[in-house]
């Protein structure tokens, strides 16, 4: 990964993100209100004029149209015709500028219909006017009569399974409900909790039939079963409740390679690039990353975050020419972060992400001096229980420390492989940038969450000499 962080230089590094600037020229005032609506919940006064989508045509009276619950079950994030068909109405209506996401990585997070590509989040922001206008006019025509005038038309044609936006939640499966609150929102007015609210984006997520873009009422062509393998019957299983938002708390999810800018070529300077972390969910507040700069041709400074300002954003320094790894905590947005490179060089910028946290109070990352915790011989498959807590300055208690930053030295024993940390009692994420090299030494930073009694698993796919060190750790 490049020169990891010395422990030195990330105690003296600001680790904790920077508050998200206020946007636009209205100041945002919560509600309490609930309750069904043909359109968007409690519609700001005073926005700036919007334009709403075209018409779709109108279903015939007589089709029925119903909307059921279809969690996310299967591994295929391909954006669905569906899917890619609302991004088409938003765009063709609002802009091509409107940033909108719906595929998301099947090892990122929990339950979403974004890893089947049948869900799309759509970046609008409540506190500016005109962003709010586009979504409140965008949603009054989703949720309204269609042009033959039946009640929600448009969203039953489409397949609208749900939405989330503005603190609340609504239903294509039980529409009677209306918009309810969306886990906790109403007491969450502080803008760090934006994302986690739905207040900077509108996510809707579609049922299979909707994310197939198939029109209710037209046939659809069933899929034979030869005679003599017989499709089996499947077990009835009890549906889970919608994910309608992450739990609040810090997530390690090990190292996961989260952008890398040599794919389109070196930033140049000043330029500005919005780009998706991989592993980073979108209910995100936060992300815990290293950040590598290489191959500028002079010192300099890069941000990353939100926005490119000091209110919302991290800085990073650059170093002429070598490679140097700074460890930073980052607000993001819909799992994505805009990175603005150096004013007067170019520079080539990797992102690993190492941990994320959702709706809570900013992520706090402390640096230690290196302390020792593994060294020793792992085979292929081998796992090797280690206690993280109250090492070296670890803290001893568990309500002041979640997770551990490590240091992680391999080198390679003839195969190249992978090298994981995860909670005892929990699992390994499949995050693949803690390598073991086929020969010579590779070093990476990995966040390990701690669990049963203070223990981690550390664990390698292939034959490895490995040495694990305590950089620093997270704490409530």
């Amino acid at each position: 990964m490049g020169a990891v962080l010395a422990a030195s230089s990330m105690m003296a590094s600001s680790l904790i993100a920077p508050a998200v600037a206020t946007q636009g020229q209205i100041t945002w005032q919560p509600t309490t209100w609930t309750g069904p609506a043909a359109g968007p919940p409690v519609p700001g006064e005073g926005l700036p004029a919007a334009p709403v989508p075209a018409p779709l045509p109108p279903l015939p009276p007589d089709v029925p149209v119903t909307i059921e619950y279809e969690p996310q079950t299967t591994c295929e994030d391909s954006p669905k015709p569906g899917a890619l068909r609302l991004e088409q109405i938003i765009k063709s209506t609002y802009g091509a500028n409107q940033y909108t996401w719906i595929p998301r990585d099947c090892g990122q997070g929990g339950r979403s219909e974004h890893k089947e590509g049948r869900a799309i989040d759509w970046m609008v922001d409540v506190r500016d006017p005109q962003q709010r206008a586009n979504a409140e006019a965008f949603l009054a025509w989703l949720l309204g009569p269609d042009a033959g005038g039946r009640p929600y038309g448009n969203a039953l044609q489409l397949g609208i399974m749900y939405v989330g936006w503005h603190d609340r939640f609504w239903r294509g499966y039980s529409i009677d409900r209306g918009w309810t609150e969306l886990k906790g929102c109403f007491s969450k007015t502080k803008e760090k909790y934006d994302n986690y609210c739905h207040r900077n984006h509108i996510h809707i997520s579609l049922t299979w039939a909707g994310a197939r873009a198939e029109v209710p009422g037209d046939p659809v062509a069933p899929v034979p079963t030869p005679p003599e393998q017989p499709a089996p019957e499947e077990p009835i299983q009890e549906q889970p409740p919608p994910p309608e938002a992450a739990e609040d708390g810090f997530y390690g999810i090990g190292s996961e390679l989260g952008y890398e800018s040599s794919t389109l070529g070196a930033m140049q300077p000043n330029e500005v690039r919005t780009v998706g972390l991989n592993g980073v969910i979108a209910q995100a507040t936060t992300a815990l990353v290293a950040v590598t700069t290489r191959e500028a041709e002079r010192k300099g400074r890069l941000r990353i975050g939100v926005g490119t300002d000091k209110t919302n954003s991290a800085g990073v320094k650059v170093r002429k020419r070598g490679a140097r790894t700074s460890m930073r905590v980052v607000p993001v947005s819909g799992g994505a972060v805009q990175i603005k490179a150096p004013k007067k060089t170019p520079v080539q910028v990797r992102v690993d992400v190492l941990g994320y946290a959702v709706g809570a109070e900013p992520t706090k990352a402390v640096g230690l001096p290196p302390t020792r915790l593994y060294m020793g011989r792992l085979s292929a498959g081998e796992v090797a229980v280690v206690k993280a807590r109250g090492v070296g300055r670890v803290p001893k208690k568990k309500k002041k420390v979640t997770a551990v930053i490590l240091q992680v030295s391999t080198k390679g024993k003839g195969e190249a492989g992978r090298f994981a940390a995860y909670a005892v009692g929990g699992v390994d994420r499949g995050t693949t940038s803690a390598l073991i090299p086929a020969e010579g030494r590779h070093t990476s930073l990995l966040v390990a969450d701690i669990g049963d009694k203070g223990l981690i698993a550390l664990a390698a796919s292939a034959k490895t000499k490995a040495t694990v060190k305590i950089v620093g750790y997270i704490r409530r």
